[in-house]
């Protein structure tokens, strides 16, 4: 592979094209990563202060072209041809740069823009694409999960080789049991929407807190923790189990240690899981896959929805209408929001009677809200039940005095996903 074959390939990737290399052999993908992730490089004043002396200019006035010194630099070459150099001469020249034994302008004629902003990026340490990126690219027949799990354990120069002479020190996430080392990342959740699997049954409440992965090489088991409190766990001589048989047998072997864990448990009403403290997930109960998602994440704020607050009743609880905005001045319907926690119904009742001025303890009697009246309340729900036409389990999470019309919830927001 010739340098300007690499500096056309960075471009088109600047530009927003995926990063694809021809097949290169080990020693040419070595000068590559040697010039795209170099350890030695030079900061803008030194390089603009080597090349303002050359040019007997003022390093201000130079410094005052632009603020892409790659491309300022590289403008030099803008009439010039691309250069015929191996990937081993641009590694020799750019040497040259760092050391300060270069002419500025002889070495601009060598070179085209194209291949004159590569060489300036390399010096400058100015990264077109990721070492994963480039690294994936050199072995696009090897999954990106081994590559990303050998990455933990090995550089990526040791990657580059192993790719090329022993990919058997890769490891694979697949065959995590064999080496564990593969499974030590914490894996990746989605977030819950109302389109999750229905074979979802059960729900974690964890600590919020950074998640770790370890091996326990005595015991040959793998334990994640959020915090202090172990979430999973895997054990190498018997990889298929289940998550609640792993679980289990966790705790049977430790039954006399004080650790918590954070025990998968039913999934219970909607308004139980949105009040919850913690971080709420829905985990995979199958084998243990670190290469695979764990489950589903509950991101509880995209579920709020402000809504407009239509009419109110006071029964034995405090019963709520709710409507979506359907353009900017109509209103569609979605439900009955019901609140049942005493405190929650006094303070509602209380801004209620600030903002309308009227008495809401009258029972059994609906409150009709005037239409030139926009009073926001926000309601959390896991999704607009299609057959309805209604919010599924609603739960009040309080009045809004700050939003406004224009921050209601518009209806073909909630109906956006199939619910069905």
């Amino acid at each position: 592979m010739k340098f300007t074959e690499l500096a056309r390939v960075c471009e088109a990737a600047h530009l927003g094209s995926k990063f694809r290399l021809p097949s290169l052999s080990k020693a040419e993908s070595v000068a590559v990563y040697s010039i795209l992730f170099a350890n030695r490089t030079l900061t803008r004043r030194k390089v603009l202060s080597m090349v303002a002396e050359q040019l007997e200019v003022p390093y201000d006035v130079l410094a005052s072209l632009g603020d892409d010194t790659s491309s300022l630099l590289a403008s030099e070459s803008s009439a010039s041809n691309h250069t015929d150099w191996t990937l081993d001469d641009a590694l020799t020249v750019r040497g040259a740069i760092i050391s300060g034994s270069f002419d500025y302008l002889s070495l601009s004629k060598q070179m085209n823009e194209i291949d004159a902003r590569l060489l300036w990026s390399s010096v400058l340490g100015r990264r077109t694409i990721t070492p994963f990126a480039f690294l994936k690219a050199i072995a696009p027949d090897v999954s990106p999960d081994v590559i990303s799990s050998s990455r933990s354990f090995l550089t990526d120069m040791e990657v580059v080789y192993a790719l090329y002479d022993d990919r058997s020190r890769l490891l694979d996430p697949k065959k995590w049991s064999e080496k564990p080392n593969a499974a030590l990342r914490p894996r990746r959740w989605l977030p819950w929407k109302c389109d999750a699997p229905v074979e979802m049954t059960h729900y974690q409440e964890i600590p919020k807190g950074k998640v770790t992965v370890e091996y326990d090489h005595e015991r040959e088991v793998v334990i994640e923790r959020a915090s202090d409190v172990i979430t999973d766990v895997a054990f190498v001589r018997h990889p298929t189990l289940g998550l609640l048989e792993r679980m289990k047998k966790y705790a049977d072997m430790n039954w006399h240690s004080e650790e918590q864990m954070a025990w998968p448990q039913p999934i219970p009403s909607w308004e139980s899981i949105i009040n919850k403290e913690g971080t709420v997930r829905f985990p995979n109960l199958s084998a243990f896959a670190p290469d695979e998602y764990g489950g589903y994440v509950l991101v509880k704020d995209s579920h709020i929805h402000p809504l407009r607050l239509s009419a109110y009743r006071h029964a034995d609880s405090l019963e709520l209408k709710v409507e979506a905005a359907d353009g900017f001045d109509e209103f569609i319907p979605v439900g009955i929001c019901v609140v049942h926690i005493l405190s929650m119904i006094s303070a509602l009742q209380f801004d209620l009677q600030r903002i309308l001025g009227s008495n809401t303890n009258e029972k059994s009697q609906w409150y009709v809200i005037p239409d030139d009246v926009c009073i926001v309340v926000e309601v959390s729900s896991p999704f607009m039940d299609r057959r309805t036409g209604e919010l599924s389990e609603p739960v009040y999470m309080g009045l809004n005095g700050d939003l406004g019309v224009s921050d209601i919830t518009q209806y073909v927001d909630l109906v956006g996903v199939n619910a069905d």
